[in-house]
């Protein structure tokens, strides 16, 4: 009986050291997906913010291109509007985010990244991207870190990808 009982324990105590082992692989599986997650939000955001009246909702989500910096606000609002508009949908999303590929902006974007990132005055090494391609058209993402949050830097033919995800 006092052998039983040992085994029984050493089951319990493999058992606890395999959940806590499958615990921290998952807890750092999560963190290292939370740039993509975070990115994924600011997009969605962008998105939200396009459809609505709320001027600052669409200059927060954005890095404003330094040609537009000197620019009225309406005039700001009234050109991103313009130039994103037809370039993000819900369907193209959820399409880039189950079949984009997703990464720092220099391995994503090699050799057009570093121009993009600081066309906006945001900087390489702080950006990452998503990149995916359909029927010959490139859906190109790029997001600059701050440290907190996540602004959109370059958003092209995202509503493109949408149908068949």
């Amino acid at each position: 009986m006092g052998r039983a009982q040992g085994v029984k324990a050493w089951q319990k105590l493999g058992t606890v050291a395999l959940l806590v082992l499958a615990s921290c692989f998952l807890w750092h599986s999560w963190k290292q997906d939370e740039p993509r997650r975070n990115s994924l939000t600011a997009l969605h955001d962008l998105h939200d913010a396009l459809g609505s009246n709320n001027a600052d909702s669409l200059l927060n989500a954005i890095v404003l291109p330094q040609a537009l910096q000197s620019r009225t606000e309406p005039e700001q609002v009234e050109f991103l509007r313009k130039a994103l508009q037809d370039e993000i949908s819900s369907e193209g999303l959820a399409a880039l985010k189950s079949k984009g590929k997703f990464g720092s902006l220099n391995q994503i974007f090699p050799r057009e990244g570093e121009a993009w990132a600081r066309q906006a005055g945001a900087k390489p090494e702080d950006c990452v991207a998503f990149k995916m391609e359909k029927a010959g058209i490139r859906a190109e993402v790029v997001l600059s870190h701050d440290g907190q949050t996540y602004r959109v830097v370059r958003c092209n033919n995202v509503k493109q990808m949408a149908g068949g995800v």
